[in-house]
């Protein structure tokens, strides 16, 4: 399975939104997994140790994989912060994501429905700018073939996007492939007609 991750090269993205004197502080990173999400917050109280709120939402795995998701309104009113702005992140199709949202109070109350259009609104904002790159899911096989059929082979390979990873030459030719996995049953397919071909 093949999904969009965040491709910031290691940085936060980070956006401010000024809402009734109140600011938020919306600030991606890619995470991948519970464990990063947990540092991202613990990095966010630590750079913003006075903020009112350090609310946050994760999608640490395939977006669709609702075992990875995660919420927290930290303080604010019970589903005013945490669960817009999973509401948002889980539907914008990006994977391995975390998005914590820095509130300073500025005196004046929003209101529920206030809260929820700025939380949701953080995040939509930040997502929007973030740049995405394709996450795939490789798989690693040894193919083993006889010597004439390898230029039908490297044929294949490039045709399923399979990388040739290393080749070793006895009484037959090793490949050792590096595959997109939701390439691997068409791949198979295409190699079953060919005599002496096995995979492993």
């Amino acid at each position: 399975m093949s999904y969009q991750i965040p491709q910031l090269n290691g940085q936060d993205l980070e956006l401010t939104l000024h809402i009734k004197n109140s600011q938020f502080i919306a600030n991606l990173r890619h995470t991948d997994g519970r464990d990063e999400c947990n540092i991202h917050l613990n990095d966010m109280r630590k750079k913003y140790p006075d903020a009112s709120h350090h609310c946050w939402a994760v999608v640490a795995a395939a977006p669709e994989n609702s075992t990875y998701w995660g919420l927290s309104d930290a303080g604010e009113p019970s589903g005013t912060a945490g669960k817009p702005m999973l509401q948002v992140l889980s539907h914008c199709g990006i994977g391995e994501v975390s998005v914590v949202v820095i509130r300073y109070f500025g005196g004046t109350k929003l209101g529920t429905g206030g809260l929820v259009k700025a939380y949701s609104d953080a995040v939509k904002q930040v997502v929007e700018a973030c740049p995405t790159q394709l996450k795939l899911h490789l798989s690693h096989l040894r193919l083993s073939c006889p010597y004439d059929l390898s230029g039908r082979i490297e044929h294949l390979c490039k045709k399923h996007q399979s990388s040739i990873n290393e080749r070793h030459y006895s009484d037959e030719l090793a490949l050792y492939l590096i595959i997109p996995t939701e390439k691997m049953l068409d791949f198979e397919q295409d190699l079953a007609p060919l005599p002496l071909v096995s995979l492993s």
